[in-house]
C-alpha cells in the first residue's frame, strides 16, 4: 500500500546502514515473498462444484483461494469436509509456484447469512482471539500461504469490531510468514461506493498484501460491466492502495440464470465470446472471453492482477478463460509499460485477430492523427478478400464479390468501386509493412467498427 512507502523507504535506509556495520553473515527471512508481478487469482469452491482438482490450470495461476472455512460464534469452525481434496490442491498448486489461500466467510452458509456470526464473533476480545488462533492452525495443518478474510459485509456500525478482527489476524500470520487479503465491494465511482467500502480504515488497508475487488453482482441484466471494473480500481486506488496491490474481480457465471460460464460454451460455442444467452426458463448476461479480455488488458494496465470467480466454472478446451489470460500475459510480457498502454488488440467476428513480431506481418499502433492502424493483409484476407499490392503506382487493392477497395499509400483518400471516399488519415508503409486506416477500408466491405480506448480494442463486426 502507497501509506507504507515512507515507513519502508527510511526503514530500508537505516537497513542498508547497519548492514555496512555488522559483520558478514546470512540471515533467513521469515518475511513473505514480495511478488510484484501480475496476479492471476482463481476461487476455488470444493463445495459447490463437481470440477476435479487436478483439472485446474494451477500451472497458469499464481494464486488459489479455496472456499470457504466457516466461522462460528463462539470463535471455533465449522468442521471442515473437503480435507483430502484441499490437501490435493495445496499439493498440485505448490508444485506450479502457485499459492494456495482459504477464503474464511462468504455469504452465506447452508442458507443463513454469515455477517450476524462475524458481528458476534468479532465483538468480544476472547471469541475473536480464538477465531484467529483457529484459523492459524488452519493454515499450519494444511500448509497454506495466506487467509482472505470474507466477511460480507462491515458497516459503520461494526467497522470497530471489523478493523481489529483485520488487524489482529493479519498481525498473527506475519509472525507465520503468511499473507492476507480481503473480499472487498466494487465501487461506481472514483470517489463514491457502497457503505461497505466507504466505512473501511486505512488500518485495515494496511494490513492487506493485496485486496480481490468483487467487481460484479451490480444487477441481473449487466451485474459486470466494463466500466465497473474501471471504477472499482480508480476507487481502491483513490483509497491509497498501490495499484499492484489492486486485483479486480471477474465472474464466470450469468444473471440471472447463474448457469455457468463452461455450461454456456458447452451449449453453443458462440455463447463464449458474447456477454447474452437467450437460456431457458431465463436469460442469462455474463462476461464472454471478450470482455474478459479487455478487463484483463485493463487490469495489466491500471491494476496487478485478475481474480476468477470462480475459476471452477472456466472451460478446458480453447474457449478457456484462464488460457486466454496467460497467453495475453505471455504474448505481452516483453513490453514496456509504456508500450503495454499502447497494445492494440484487434476482434474480428468475435474472434481475436492476433498479430504478432514473431510471425513478420506488422502489428496495429496509434498514429500521429489518433487513428488505429492495421497491417492489411491479415484482416482483409480473413474476410474473405484477394489483396494484391502495385509497387509502382503505390496502391494496394482488395477485392471481395463485388466490391473492390483500392487504397493509394500516403493520401487521404480510398477508391470504393472507383468511387473516392476521402479519408481522416492515410495508409503507410511502415518497416516493410503496409498499414491502412482501417475504419473506412472495412466500413467498405459491410463492417462496423468500434473502438474501446478503455482497453485500446478494435472490433469489427457485420
Amino acid at each position: 500500500m502507497r501509506k507504507k512507502r515512507l515507513f519502508n523507504c527510511v526503514t530500508a535506509a537505516i537497513l542498508l546502514i547497519n548492514i555496512f556495520l555488522m559483520p558478514a553473515f546470512a540471515v533467513e527471512s521469515t518475511e513473505p515473498d514480495d511478488e510484484r508481478g501480475f496476479k492471476v487469482i482463481g476461487y476455488y469452491s470444493g463445495d459447490l462444484f463437481n470440477e476435479p482438482v487436478g483439472n485446474l490450470q494451477t500451472d497458469k495461476l499464481t494464486h488459489v483461494i479455496y472456499a470457504f472455512l466457516i466461522p462460528k460464534k463462539d470463535g471455533t469452525l465449522v468442521e471442515f469436509k473437503d480435507d483430502i481434496k484441499l490437501k490435493e490442491l495445496v499439493k498440485q498448486s505448490h508444485q506450479d509456484g502457485a499459492k494456495v489461500f482459504i477464503a474464511v466467510g462468504g455469504w452465506s452458509y447452508e442458507g443463513n447469512t454469515l455477517q450476524p456470526v462475524f458481528e458476534e464473533v468479532a465483538a468480544s476480545d476472547e471469541t475473536r482471539k480464538l477465531l484467529v488462533e483457529n484459523i492459524c492452525m488452519f493454515v499450519d495443518e494444511y500448509n497454506l500461504d495466506g487467509v482472505e478474510l470474507d466477511w460480507e459485509h462491515p458497516y459503520q456500525n461494526t467497522i470497530g469490531d471489523y478493523e481489529k478482527l483485520t488487524v489482529e489476524l493479519s498481525r498473527a500470520l506475519k509472525l507465520k510468514g503468511k499473507e492476507m487479503t480481503a473480499a472487498l465491494n466494487g465501487a461506481w465511482s472514483g470517489t463514491e461506493g457502497p457503505e461497505p467500502s466507504m466505512v473501511l480504515t486505512d488500518k485495515c488497508l494496511e494490513s492487506y498484501s493485496f485486496i480481490n475487488v468483487m467487481a460484479y453482482d451490480t444487477n441481473n441484466t449487466d451485474h459486470s460491466p466494463i466500466w465497473f471494473t474501471e471504477t472499482s480500481i480508480d476507487y481502491w486506488f483513490n483509497r491509497g492502495v498501490d495499484a499492484e496491490d489492486i486485483v479486480i474481480g471477474m465472474p464466470l457465471y450469468a444473471r440471472p440464470s447463474w448457469m455457468q460460464y463452461r455450461d454456456l460454451a458447452a451449449l453453443n460455442p458462440e455463447y463464449a465470446f458474447v456477454d447474452y444467452a437467450p437460456t431457458t426458463p431465463t436469460e442469462s448476461y455474463y462476461n464472454g472471453i471478450n470482455t474478459l479480455r479487455e478487463k484483463t488488458k485493463i487490469a495489466m494496465n491500471k491494476a496487478g492482477g485478475v481474480m476468477l470467480f470462480d475459476v471452477n466454472e472456466d472451460t478446458n478446451d480453447e474457449y478457456s478463460i484462464v488460457s486466454m489470460i496467460d497467453d495475453v500475459i505471455k504474448r505481452t510480457a516483453h513490453l514496456s509499460k509504456e508500450e503495454l498502454n499502447k497494445y492494440i488488440t484487434v476482434i474480428l467476428d468475435n474472434k481475436e485477430l492476433i498479430f504478432s513480431d514473431e510471425e513478420g506481418l506488422g502489428v496495429p499502433f496509434i498514429n500521429t492523427d489518433n487513428r488505429a492502424m492495421i497491417p492489411i493483409r491479415k484482416p482483409l484476407e480473413a474476410i474473405g478478400a484477394e489483396v494484391t499490392y502495385d509497387n509502382i503506382g503505390r496502391v494496394v487493392t482488395a477485392v471481395k464479390n463485388d466490391v473492390t477497395v483500392k487504397v493509394p499509400i500516403s493520401k487521404n483518400i480510398i477508391y470504393v468501386n472507383g468511387k473516392g471516399i476521402q479519408t481522416d488519415t492515410q495508409a503507410i508503409i511502415k518497416e516493410s509493412r503496409t498499414y491502412i486506416p482501417l475504419r473506412a477500408v472495412m466500413e467498405a466491405f459491410d463492417y462496423k467498427t468500434e473502438w474501446h480506448n478503455n482497453s485500446r480494442t478494435v472490433v469489427l463486426s457485420r
